[in-house]
């Protein structure tokens, strides 16, 4: 599927805001910016805190996800950032204030009427309607779009996009990525004859 939306840095600052309003908006912001960052719905709906976190709650520098929390039956990584790792840290702060007991075991997105992992159909129709408000098509798997266009676009080479995307086949990054438009007119500005 080719990425048609494009949702810029000021649009995405207003669904946050929007989400700041919502029912468990903790839980809903941490799930947009695990998208964001570059997972699947798949990948983030199961999360443990053995996956994101050191033994001593330290948020680690690479997720590691098995066969079991991916899409093909293959291991994959995702590399975080120092701003995606200090809302990890306190995303953890507020697990520990609704859940006293914390192992590593336990899930970081669970629903409320069945104290289960979020399915990543939920998750998606939530992401959807979400989108919905801002009159943007999309549902989770959006924020692996606009992850991968902002790469591109910052000039991040496609091979290390590959990666960080988890993609096998380059031809598949380059279907998501989405040029801003700004980076046409920089294109060509930066074009001497």
């Amino acid at each position: 599927m080719i990425n048609r939306e494009f949702v810029d840095d000021k649009k995405l600052k207003d669904i946050f805001t929007y989400i700041s309003g919502m029912r468990h908006c903790e839980k809903i912001r941490m799930m947009f910016l695990c998208s964001l960052n570059g997972m699947r719905a798949i990948n983030f709906c199961c999360l443990q805190i053995k996956d994101v976190y050191t033994p001593d709650f330290k948020v680690n520098d690479v997720i590691y996800l098995g066969e079991d929390k991916n899409k093909g039956k293959n291991k994959c990584s995702y590399y975080l950032n120092s701003q995606i790792k200090k809302e990890f840290a306190e995303y953890l702060k507020y697990l520990q204030s609704i859940n006293n007991e914390i192992t590593p075991e336990t899930y970081l997105f669970v629903s409320q009427k069945l104290n289960k992992p979020y399915n990543r159909v939920s998750i998606s129709a939530l992401f959807s309607s979400i989108y919905k408000k801002f009159n943007i098509k999309g549902a989770s798997h959006l924020g692996r779009h606009l992850f991968v266009s902002k790469l591109v676009n910052s000039g991040i080479n496609i091979c290390l996009v590959q990666k960080l995307a988890n993609h096998k086949n380059i031809s598949t990054t380059q279907r998501y990525f989405n040029y801003d438009p700004k980076m046409l007119s920089n294109a060509v500005e930066n074009v001497k004859i």
